[in-house]
């Protein structure tokens, strides 16, 4: 009897906690998303079990992102309205997304978490922002977001103002002022404990741990495009130092990043074209960028053991991007870009981290250039083909050289002559050359995989598709 008038607590405990439960009547909810998926071979290549990108090591997408392997985001967005209609403007939103990717292979269909292609999810986003407080120049946002502007699609590059990160903005009229927090990842067990280890975008990468990054933006507005200047101070607090002879003791550091970016668009037959040039340079921490990545909270190469700082270090990256639609049957998208980054140590070459371990490279240059052609050949049907050229310089090597040529006829189902529509049905073939030192030191994924060959071949079927 006792045991049954205890269930019947439980019970209708239950029920009342559901009676409590607040009903979801808001309907101001929109959905997003970005996505790619598909099949591919590595032709040529022994071990074939999962496609590697022809591109150079180190240069992440840069070089051409055909063969990208499957990723997928889910954004959803809760939209709110001022109490007073009518009288306040102010633009609320909520934003949370998901991305979903792998590092070891295949994302989708026979694979779990528990897999040997094991999936990796982020939550990349997750922020408030109020725009247009009250009918007024001002805005802001908290939280975590992915906070940057133009990107280089056809590079998948975010080149010059990828701010991405947890903290909050305030914007007034063109002015904004950000501070973010990049990360606090303790990996003292295999890493000094300012460093992190990247593999996002399948480059292994050191970067900074914790820091505070504050940055100031402006664009000043032209009759056909803007420029927008970028002004970063990157602090970097010191380590324990209640144990003065703990390897993991380190000083503080510091770092300053200023940029400049011009955007022109471009009157053309069809609408859209431009042009965009930008120009950065990173002191001290704040010198990073590789892998494919701009970010420059991501410090490049190693500090200067006798000062413990990388005050020495610097990075200038210099962009060029630019779209043009030449007509209704025809658009051309392409790229240029030069990077020179070096770190604190005096060497020129390798050099060791804090705690005395290798640490690849103290210098690097990275040089691409491109362009992706679109024949509108019909509505529905899309001719891409792509040239890539990208050269690679660490440490005082010789420059290894990838040449890339693709072509993909492409299925475009909503009919936009427009090199932005989307999904994308692609039949995808790469064929890329390797110049000597890059076939001799395996100095791509796809030579990792294949051995020593001139050339690298990739054949797969893709979709892309994008929902905002």
């Amino acid at each position: 009897m006792k045991k049954h008038l205890i269930l019947l607590f439980v019970f209708l405990l239950t029920l009342e906690l559901f009676s409590q439960a607040p009903a979801i009547s808001n309907k101001m909810f929109s959905l997003g998303s970005y996505g790619r998926a598909g099949i591919g071979y590595s032709l040529g290549a022994t071990d074939s079990d999962f496609p590697q990108s022809l591109n150079l090591n180190g240069m992440g997408s840069i070089g051409g992102r055909f063969e990208e392997n499957d990723y997928f985001e889910l954004a959803t967005a809760m939209h709110f309205k001022p109490t007073v209609a009518g009288k306040d403007t102010t633009k609320i939103n909520v934003q949370a997304r998901f991305s979903f990717y792998t590092t070891q292979g295949q994302l989708i269909g026979n694979v779990s978490n528990k897999s040997i292609g094991g999936i990796t999810t982020a939550l990349p986003e997750l922020f408030a922002e109020a725009n247009n407080i009250m009918g007024s120049n001002w805005s802001v946002w908290l939280g975590a977001r992915l906070y940057r502007g133009d990107d280089i699609h056809i590079i998948d590059h975010y080149y010059f103002d990828d701010h991405s990160g947890q903290g909050i903005g305030i914007k007034h009229k063109n002015t904004q002022f950000t501070v973010i927090f990049t990360g606090s990842i303790d990996t003292t067990s295999t890493l000094p404990p300012n460093f992190y280890l990247n593999i996002v975008n399948g480059t292994p990468t050191l970067g900074l741990r914790n820091r505070y990054v504050s940055i100031l933006e402006h664009t000043l507005m032209t009759n056909k495009g803007y420029v927008k200047l970028l002004g970063e101070f990157q602090r970097l607090p010191s380590g324990t130092t209640q144990d003065a002879t703990t390897k993991y003791n380190y000083p503080a550091d510091f770092g300053y990043v200023v940029g400049v970016k011009y955007y022109k668009n471009i009157s053309s037959k069809l609408p859209g074209s431009f042009n965009a040039v930008s120009a950065r340079y990173g002191a001290g921490i704040a010198n990073g960028g590789d892998g494919g990545s701009s970010r420059t909270y991501m410090t490049y190469g190693g500090p200067n053991l006798e000062t413990n700082s990388f005050r020495k270090a610097y990075s200038v990256a210099l962009t060029e991007t630019f779209l043009l639609n030449v007509n209704k049957n025809y658009s051309l998208n392409g790229y240029a870009i030069y990077t020179k980054s070096r770190g604190a140590s005096d060497s020129l070459n390798t050099t060791t981290d804090y705690l005395g371990k290798q640490i690849l490279f103290n210098r690097k240059q990275d040089i691409a250039l491109g362009a992706r052609g679109t024949w509108y050949i019909k509505n529905w049907l899309h001719l891409l083909h792509e040239f890539d050229l990208a050269w690679r310089k660490d440490g005082t090597q010789d420059f290894a050289q990838m040449t890339k040529f693709t072509i993909a006829p492409t299925l475009v189902p909503t009919s936009a002559r427009d090199v932005w529509a989307r999904p994308h049905f692609r039949l995808v073939y790469s064929a890329a050359h390797y110049n000597k030192f890059a076939v001799n030191n395996l100095y791509s994924p796809y030579l990792a995989q294949s051995g020593t060959k001139d050339w690298g071949q990739y054949l797969g079927v893709k979709v892309e598709w994008w929902v905002w």
